[in-house]
Protein backbone atom coordinates (compact mmCIF):
# COMPACT_ATOMS: atom_id res chain seq x y z
CA UNK A 1 0.00 0.00 0.00
CA UNK A 2 1.54 3.37 -1.30
CA UNK A 3 1.91 5.91 2.03
CA UNK A 4 0.83 9.29 1.68
CA UNK A 5 3.52 12.39 1.50
CA UNK A 6 3.21 14.75 4.58
CA UNK A 7 5.23 17.78 3.79
CA UNK A 8 6.08 19.70 7.02
CA UNK A 9 7.34 23.39 6.80
CA UNK A 10 10.45 24.55 8.99
CA UNK A 11 11.74 27.11 10.75
CA UNK A 12 14.31 29.51 10.57
CA UNK A 13 17.07 30.54 12.80
CA UNK A 14 19.44 32.90 12.28
CA UNK A 15 23.45 31.92 13.09
CA UNK A 16 26.16 34.28 12.41
CA UNK A 17 29.41 33.44 14.39
CA UNK A 18 30.74 36.21 12.98
CA UNK A 19 29.55 39.08 10.66
CA UNK A 20 30.63 37.92 7.16
CA UNK A 21 30.00 34.23 8.08
CA UNK A 22 26.24 32.97 7.81
CA UNK A 23 25.47 29.74 9.62
CA UNK A 24 22.01 29.81 9.43
CA UNK A 25 19.68 26.99 9.59
CA UNK A 26 16.58 25.50 8.71
CA UNK A 27 15.07 23.55 12.16
CA UNK A 28 12.55 20.55 12.71
CA UNK A 29 11.88 18.93 15.51
CA UNK A 30 12.12 14.95 15.04
CA UNK A 31 8.34 14.82 16.49
CA UNK A 32 6.75 15.68 13.76
CA UNK A 33 8.49 13.42 11.57
CA UNK A 34 7.60 10.73 14.07
CA UNK A 35 4.01 11.51 14.33
CA UNK A 36 3.63 11.16 10.81
CA UNK A 37 5.91 7.83 10.38
CA UNK A 38 3.40 6.52 13.57
CA UNK A 39 0.08 7.33 11.47
CA UNK A 40 1.47 5.58 8.31
CA UNK A 41 2.89 8.38 6.52
CA UNK A 42 5.69 9.01 4.69
CA UNK A 43 7.65 12.94 6.16
CA UNK A 44 8.45 15.13 3.52
CA UNK A 45 10.58 18.40 4.59
CA UNK A 46 9.52 21.42 2.83
CA UNK A 47 12.34 24.40 3.40
CA UNK A 48 12.21 27.77 3.49
CA UNK A 49 13.38 29.59 0.48
CA UNK A 50 13.92 33.20 -1.25
CA UNK A 51 10.28 32.70 -3.00
CA UNK A 52 7.62 29.99 -2.04
CA UNK A 53 6.96 29.60 -5.49
CA UNK A 54 10.50 28.06 -6.36
CA UNK A 55 9.13 24.70 -4.01
CA UNK A 56 5.76 24.94 -5.46
CA UNK A 57 6.27 21.65 -7.12
CA UNK A 58 6.36 20.33 -3.88
CA UNK A 59 3.03 20.94 -3.20
CA UNK A 60 1.72 18.79 -6.29
CA UNK A 61 3.95 16.26 -4.77
CA UNK A 62 2.46 16.02 -0.89
CA UNK A 63 -0.95 14.71 -0.40
CA UNK A 64 -1.21 16.53 3.17
CA UNK A 65 1.08 19.55 4.88
CA UNK A 66 1.67 20.61 8.58
CA UNK A 67 2.37 23.75 9.21
CA UNK A 68 5.03 23.95 12.28
CA UNK A 69 5.20 26.84 15.39
CA UNK A 70 8.14 29.12 15.51
CA UNK A 71 8.40 32.55 17.06
CA UNK A 72 5.91 35.34 16.97
CA UNK A 73 4.61 36.76 12.90
CA UNK A 74 4.86 40.98 12.51
CA UNK A 75 2.16 42.30 13.92
CA UNK A 76 1.47 44.90 11.11
CA UNK A 77 0.22 41.82 9.47
CA UNK A 78 -2.90 41.82 11.62
CA UNK A 79 -3.52 45.68 12.13
CA UNK A 80 -1.74 45.56 15.18
CA UNK A 81 1.46 47.66 17.05
CA UNK A 82 4.76 46.03 18.24
CA UNK A 83 4.94 45.17 21.46
CA UNK A 84 8.50 44.99 23.62
CA UNK A 85 6.83 41.08 24.03
CA UNK A 86 7.17 40.41 20.75
CA UNK A 87 9.59 37.68 19.49
CA UNK A 88 9.99 37.94 15.88
CA UNK A 89 10.14 34.72 13.67
CA UNK A 90 13.52 35.63 11.21
CA UNK A 91 12.79 37.92 8.22
CA UNK A 92 13.33 34.92 5.86
CA UNK A 93 10.80 32.79 7.60
CA UNK A 94 7.88 35.92 8.39
CA UNK A 95 8.83 36.41 3.80
CA UNK A 96 8.40 32.66 2.98
CA UNK A 97 5.20 31.84 4.86
CA UNK A 98 3.47 35.03 3.83
CA UNK A 99 4.11 33.55 0.04
CA UNK A 100 3.47 29.70 1.32
CA UNK A 101 0.04 30.08 3.06
CA UNK A 102 -1.81 31.79 0.69
CA UNK A 103 -0.50 29.72 -2.04
CA UNK A 104 -1.02 26.24 0.32
CA UNK A 105 -4.45 27.46 1.27
CA UNK A 106 -5.91 29.11 -2.46
CA UNK A 107 -4.02 27.20 -4.62
CA UNK A 108 -4.00 23.54 -3.12
CA UNK A 109 -6.99 21.10 -1.53
CA UNK A 110 -4.89 19.66 0.44
CA UNK A 111 -5.17 18.55 4.11
CA UNK A 112 -3.56 20.80 6.63
CA UNK A 113 -2.66 20.45 10.40
CA UNK A 114 -1.25 23.65 11.74
CA UNK A 115 0.61 23.47 14.80
CA UNK A 116 0.75 26.18 17.05
CA UNK A 117 2.29 28.92 15.19
CA UNK A 118 1.08 27.66 12.30
CA UNK A 119 -2.58 27.98 13.33
CA UNK A 120 -1.54 31.64 13.76
CA UNK A 121 -0.53 31.83 10.81
CA UNK A 122 -3.93 30.09 9.38
CA UNK A 123 -5.77 33.06 10.96
CA UNK A 124 -3.79 35.68 10.15
CA UNK A 125 -4.07 34.69 6.59
CA UNK A 126 -7.99 34.65 6.47
CA UNK A 127 -8.24 38.02 7.99
CA UNK A 128 -7.97 37.18 11.26
CA UNK A 129 -6.29 39.14 14.48
CA UNK A 130 -3.72 37.61 17.13
CA UNK A 131 -3.43 38.11 21.15
CA UNK A 132 -0.04 39.73 21.54
CA UNK A 133 1.08 38.83 25.01
CA UNK A 134 -1.30 36.39 27.17
CA UNK A 135 1.08 36.40 30.06
CA UNK A 136 2.71 33.82 31.90
CA UNK A 137 0.63 31.64 34.20
CA UNK A 138 -1.80 29.09 32.16
CA UNK A 139 -0.21 28.91 29.14
CA UNK A 140 3.35 28.86 29.18
CA UNK A 141 5.67 29.05 32.22
CA UNK A 142 8.52 30.43 30.64
CA UNK A 143 9.97 30.32 26.94
CA UNK A 144 11.32 25.99 27.50
CA UNK A 145 8.45 25.33 29.87
CA UNK A 146 5.36 23.34 28.73
CA UNK A 147 2.37 23.43 31.04
CA UNK A 148 -0.86 21.33 30.56
CA UNK A 149 -4.49 22.50 31.12
CA UNK A 150 -8.15 21.51 30.09
CA UNK A 151 -9.56 22.50 26.92
CA UNK A 152 -13.32 22.31 25.75
CA UNK A 153 -14.19 21.08 22.58
CA UNK A 154 -17.78 22.47 20.29
CA UNK A 155 -19.41 18.94 19.69
CA UNK A 156 -20.58 19.52 16.47
CA UNK A 157 -16.66 20.46 15.63
CA UNK A 158 -15.46 18.18 13.34
CA UNK A 159 -12.28 18.00 15.65
CA UNK A 160 -14.36 16.59 18.27
CA UNK A 161 -15.37 13.81 15.81
CA UNK A 162 -11.94 13.39 15.15
CA UNK A 163 -10.87 12.64 18.70
CA UNK A 164 -13.89 11.32 20.01
CA UNK A 165 -14.13 13.77 22.94
CA UNK A 166 -15.34 17.29 24.03
CA UNK A 167 -12.88 17.92 26.93
CA UNK A 168 -8.96 16.71 26.84
CA UNK A 169 -5.90 17.86 28.60
CA UNK A 170 -3.19 19.43 26.37
CA UNK A 171 0.53 20.67 26.78
CA UNK A 172 0.92 24.41 26.52
CA UNK A 173 3.51 26.70 25.85
CA UNK A 174 2.38 30.06 23.82
CA UNK A 175 2.26 33.63 24.69
CA UNK A 176 0.44 34.84 21.71
CA UNK A 177 -3.10 33.45 20.98
CA UNK A 178 -5.82 34.02 18.01
CA UNK A 179 -7.92 37.14 19.13
CA UNK A 180 -10.86 36.72 16.38
CA UNK A 181 -11.45 34.34 13.13
CA UNK A 182 -12.47 35.31 9.65
CA UNK A 183 -13.30 33.83 6.62
CA UNK A 184 -13.77 30.24 5.97
CA UNK A 185 -13.09 29.79 9.76
CA UNK A 186 -14.53 28.88 13.03
CA UNK A 187 -13.47 28.12 16.63
CA UNK A 188 -13.65 24.54 17.67
CA UNK A 189 -12.20 24.42 21.06
CA UNK A 190 -11.24 27.14 23.46
CA UNK A 191 -9.45 26.87 27.10
CA UNK A 192 -11.12 28.17 30.19
CA UNK A 193 -9.97 31.52 30.42
CA UNK A 194 -11.60 31.66 26.50
CA UNK A 195 -8.11 31.63 24.56
CA UNK A 196 -8.87 29.42 21.43
CA UNK A 197 -7.16 26.57 21.34
CA UNK A 198 -8.64 24.98 17.46
CA UNK A 199 -10.05 26.26 14.66
CA UNK A 200 -11.29 24.72 11.49
CA UNK A 201 -12.33 25.26 8.18
CA UNK A 202 -16.01 25.64 7.00
CA UNK A 203 -15.10 24.87 3.42
CA UNK A 204 -13.10 22.01 3.99
CA UNK A 205 -13.15 18.56 5.78
CA UNK A 206 -9.82 18.40 6.98
CA UNK A 207 -7.94 21.96 7.50
CA UNK A 208 -7.48 21.86 11.64
CA UNK A 209 -5.63 24.33 13.72
CA UNK A 210 -4.43 23.61 16.50
CA UNK A 211 -2.94 25.89 19.49
CA UNK A 212 -0.89 23.05 21.76
CA UNK A 213 1.46 20.57 20.41
CA UNK A 214 0.12 17.27 19.27
CA UNK A 215 3.38 15.82 17.97
CA UNK A 216 4.55 15.72 21.29
CA UNK A 217 1.74 14.37 22.96
CA UNK A 218 1.45 10.95 20.56
CA UNK A 219 1.63 8.80 23.99
CA UNK A 220 -2.10 9.71 23.71
CA UNK A 221 -4.76 7.84 22.45
CA UNK A 222 -6.78 11.00 21.02
CA UNK A 223 -3.47 12.63 19.23
CA UNK A 224 -2.52 9.44 17.88
CA UNK A 225 -6.42 9.62 16.71
CA UNK A 226 -5.83 13.13 15.21
CA UNK A 227 -3.03 12.28 13.27
CA UNK A 228 -4.03 9.00 11.80
CA UNK A 229 -6.97 11.13 10.44
CA UNK A 230 -5.35 13.37 8.98
CA UNK A 231 -3.02 11.01 7.42
CA UNK A 232 -6.23 9.13 6.14
CA UNK A 233 -7.56 12.54 4.71
CA UNK A 234 -4.47 12.64 2.76
CA UNK A 235 -4.09 8.89 1.83
CA UNK A 236 -7.63 9.41 0.30
CA UNK A 237 -5.96 11.98 -1.71
CA UNK A 238 -3.42 9.42 -3.59
CA UNK A 239 -5.18 8.63 -6.63
CA UNK A 240 -6.91 12.60 -7.13
CA UNK A 241 -5.79 14.50 -10.20
CA UNK A 242 -4.40 17.99 -8.81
Amino acid sequence: MTKPLIGICTDHVRCFPQPDRDRSYLKLYPTYANAVIAAGGTPLVIPVVPRADDIRALLDLVQGVILVGGDDYPPEWYGKTPLPTDVLVTPERASFDREFTPMLYEQTDLPVLGVCGGMQMTAIWAGGTLLQHIGEGVHRDGKTGFKRHKISIDPASRFAKIIGATEIEVNSQHHQAIESVAGPLVVSAKAPDGVIEAIEFTDHPWRIGLQWHPERMTDDARMQALFQSFVAAAAARINVVA
